[in-house]
């Protein structure tokens, strides 16, 4: 149950949460939706990717359990571990770096495909854990499609 609650307040409450504190305490002249992705990309991506990829590297055993693998799946997990955290500084570099914000959508980019293979897996063999990242990942890809029609298509 820790794991979802982690996961629904680093996608959702703690963006959330930052959005309203920043309109509130400190300009109300900055265009909402550039706050909504300027947070969702620092937290639903960056903070989710550095957290999961830092648990990969330290316990490789939590994301082989969501993933219903063996133990000799750990050496690809902490690889994988490198990767998400990399994505993830970049998209947490962005908060400070609005210059890198199309690049940190990576990230996200990345986790709607990580949820397609969960999709591709088998919802029958998807388990509770597995099926909150599932759901999560989405929303990261959700995130970066919405950035990019708002950015580049809506904003011509």
């Amino acid at each position: 149950m820790g794991y979802f609650i982690y996961i629904v307040a680093a996608m959702l409450v703690a963006p959330l949460f930052s959005v309203i504190f920043e309109l509130y305490y400190r300009s109300s002249q900055i265009r909402f939706l550039d706050l909504t992705w300027k947070w969702f990309i620092f937290w639903a991506i960056g903070i989710r990717l550095i957290t999961a990829g830092a648990s990969q590297i330290a316990n490789p055993a939590f994301t082989a359990s969501i993933m219903q693998l063996s133990d000799s799946a750990h050496v690809v997990i902490r690889e994988l571990g490198f990767a998400n955290l990399l994505m993830g500084g970049l998209a947490a570099l962005s908060l400070f770096f609005p210059s890198l914000r199309p690049a940190a959508t990576l990230g996200g980019l990345y986790l709607g495909l990580a949820g397609l293979l969960h999709v591709i897996r088998g919802i029958e063999h998807v388990n509770f854990k597995e099926a909150t990242a599932l759901i999560s990942d989405l929303w990261g890809f959700l995130i970066v499609v919405a950035y990019y029609v708002d950015s580049f298509l809506l904003r011509k």
